[in-house]
């Protein structure tokens, strides 16, 4: 994306102050955590040891601190004013096949920055605004926009959490710092500003002071909005229109300033300026017999729909040649001003939901989009009778249309789906294991360190080899004999046999257990800490006789007696599958990947905002320092698992169901937009019909 010279002069030189910035804000921030507790106030030792962790940090690492920042800071604005989608992977959780998973950790810091930025930009509002105007102006802009401004308030939040990380390792020092640093850079950032204001202006910049304000999809402030329309309401405005239109026809009194869209508490503001309006045009025309302020109704409804700022230039071609369609389709169908369930008013609202899917300028499903629906805008046009059902067609054309873009973005995020649905898999196998695991183990008098090991870290060793080789394969098969035979030797009777059998199971017990747990990636130091554990029970165990009474007895003389002792003639179990094992797999609740049914699948609950998130449907959340649009490809049978796609072709993001609500309780998942096209429309008009002439 072409960036205006005057615009990168400006950025370049701005981003030359950001080491000093940076600089200062250490420095204030190191002299605020090292201040002492205000009288009254009480910390944890916890809170305090990670404080003072986090002041050492800082006190060491200055100059790392300031370095990312700059660098973080510098990237981040280069990106955004190219256009390029910088959403992070730093922190991500690697699954099967490689696979990038958003969890709760990753959404934490998400969370952390969004806060950070809402500091800033709470400390500075004024400042970033009156910046906003001249930012606007460098890019050449009619009005002034907050997406105009490549040096808001997420970008440092984001360099700050970059300039944390780089210093930090821990993140509950991170928050600390990131939290702590963000009240510093606040205040500074708005001098800042306000200097950049007064460099502007000394340039010869002409701030658009008095232009529109326009808030872009992406911004963290929302305009107000009107209230969702019934049909009731829609009936109601509608005719409060009319009213206003033939009243003013026939010079009546103005109607009162205060008329909004039922429900609504809007006040009524100044008549915006929109593109031309066909009223006039519209009612030379009328065929005798026609109502012309029903004309005229709609012509202004159309020319608010051609001036929405929420939707492309290149779509208000569309909604444009749709125009005289339905001006003709409502000289014969009067229902068109019933209800806002009109077949022509939801395919005018799903043209321009679906164009809100993918924002960004050259993004070729969008240029897809509008390509297609230029097509059905000629073909309703060039219908030989305008009638209802032209417009039915042409919402099914449009859905069948972009159902077939939702199952191509599907394909192409196939390698995420198949690694997630592995995932879940996993998931519920491991889960099922780790119960029937820690129900053997409830059975058998052992060590914590024991216990948690096999109904934690053996239950994942069973479900790796499982998933991997399948549940026939003999390194399954011994697997599961492993897990049996270590029950076994942690209950063994005090008998000459069982001890002799163990003694010959041991090595090979060692081995098969030291493999799975290399299987699986456990610790070297984890992984010696379950065979000390295991010394001590199994030579215990081992001791011939009263146990307790033979306490004084070493491991080597141990061994002697047992050898002392004979052979075993004690059978060992059959391990023929899983047939006699203790594990019963065909029997747990979650049964391995194959078996598993769409029944198995928990009970929708609509109600809840995750549980009705849809493939093919959109929203917006917060990652990485800004908002951005994201559209729902596939969710898994348990709801665990969600992968969407990013605003950029071909990039998709992979999250967990507990990590999406988080973003979803902290505000940071929002709808695409809060209202509909024609319910914006209408409100308009009769904002601007109420409004003082």
């Amino acid at each position: 994306m072409p960036v205006s010279p005057l615009m990168l002069r400006f950025v370049e030189d701005e981003l030359s102050r950001a080491p000093a910035l940076a600089e200062r804000t250490a420095a204030a921030t190191l002299t605020q955590l090292q201040q002492p507790a205000k009288p009254g106030t009480t910390a944890a030792a916890a809170d305090r040891q990670v404080q003072q962790e986090v002041i050492e940090a800082l006190r060491r690492g200055s100059a790392p601190f300031v370095q990312a920042f700059v660098d973080s800071l510098q990237a981040l604005v280069m990106a955004d004013m190219q256009g390029v989608d910088n959403a992070s992977t730093t922190g991500n959780t690697t699954v099967a096949g490689g696979l990038q998973l958003m969890d709760e950790t990753r959404v934490e810091a998400d969370i952390e920055i969004s806060r950070a930025a809402q500091w800033i930009d709470s400390a500075a509002e004024w400042e970033l605004r009156e910046l906003q105007t001249f930012t606007s102006t460098l890019i050449g802009q009619a009005h002034v926009s907050a997406e105009s401004n490549p040096l808001r308030p997420a970008l440092y939040a984001q360099a700050l959490w970059d300039a944390c990380s780089a210093i930090c390792p821990a993140s509950a020092q991170r928050g600390l710092l990131l939290r702590t640093a963000a009240g510093v850079i606040a205040g500074q950032l708005k001098m800042a500003w306000a200097a950049a204001c007064t460099r502007l202006e000394s340039q010869g910049v002409t701030p658009s002071i008095y232009r529109t304000m326009v808030l872009a999809t992406s911004s963290t402030a929302a305009a107000p909005t009107p209230p969702a329309a019934t049909p009731k309401d829609f009936e109601q405005a509608l005719q409060q229109i009319s009213a206003l239109l033939q009243s003013r026809s026939v010079g009546a009194p103005r109607a009162p300033t205060s008329l909004a869209m039922p429900g609504s508490s809007a006040p009524a503001a100044p008549r915006a300026a929109g593109l031309h309006s066909m009223a006039g045009l519209a009612n030379a025309n009328v065929p005798e017999g026609v109502d012309p302020h029903l004309v005229n109704l709609l012509s202004r409804i159309f020319e608010a729909v051609l001036s929405d700022d929420q939707i492309s230039p290149e779509l208000r071609h569309v909604m444009a040649r749709l125009q005289a369609s339905v001006l003709r389709l409502c000289l014969i169908d009067h229902t068109l001003l019933d209800s806002h369930q009109h077949p022509v008013w939801l395919l005018m609202n799903r043209i321009a939901q679906a164009s809100q899917v993918w924002p960004q300028a050259g993004d070729p499903r969008g240029a897809r989009l509008l390509t297609f629906c230029e097509s059905l805008a000629s073909d309703i046009a060039a219908a030989p009778q305008q009638a209802t059902s032209v417009f039915t067609k042409g919402l099914v054309r449009l859905e069948a249309h972009l159902s077939q873009e939702l199952r191509a973005q599907q394909e192409r995020a196939e390698n995420s789906i198949a690694a997630l649905t592995v995932n879940e898999r996993r998931d519920a196998l491991e889960q099922a294991m780790s119960q029937q695991m820690a129900e053997q183990v409830r059975q058998v008098r052992t060590t914590p360190r024991l216990r948690e090991f096999l109904s934690r870290d053996w239950a994942r060793v069973l479900t790796e080899t499982m998933l991997r080789y399948g549940d026939n394969d003999e390194r399954t098969v011994s697997a599961l004999k492993t897990a049996d035979d270590l029950l076994w030797s942690l209950r063994i009777p005090d008998h000459p046999q069982s001890r002799q059998r163990l003694l010959g199971l041991l090595p090979d017990l060692l081995k098969r257990l030291r493999a799975g747990m290399a299987l699986v990636a456990l610790p070297e130091d984890q992984q010696q800490a379950v065979l000390d554990e295991l010394m001590m029970v199994h030579t215990e165990s081992l001791r011939p006789g009263e146990r307790a009474s033979a306490r004084e007895a070493t491991p080597q003389e141990i061994f002697q007696r047992l050898r002392d002792e004979g052979p075993s003639s004690a059978p060992a179990p059959s391990v023929q599958g899983f047939a006699d094992s203790l594990i019963e797999v065909f029997s747990m609740d979650t049964v391995p990947a194959e078996l598993m049914s769409d029944s198995d699948a928990p009970e929708t609950r609509p109600d809840r905002p995750i549980d009705a998130m849809t493939p093919g449907s959109s929203c917006r959340w917060f990652l990485s320092g800004r908002w951005r649009t994201v559209q729902l490809l596939w969710r898994s049978d348990s709801l665990n698992y969600f992968v969407f796609a990013g605003e950029t072709a071909g990039r998709t993001h992979s999250i967990t169901r507990q990590a999406l609500a988080r973003l979803v309780t902290e505000g940071l998942v929002k709808p695409v937009s809060d209202t509909q096209l024609i319910q914006r429309a209408v409100h308009r008009v009769m904002r601007d019909l109420a409004a003082p002439r």
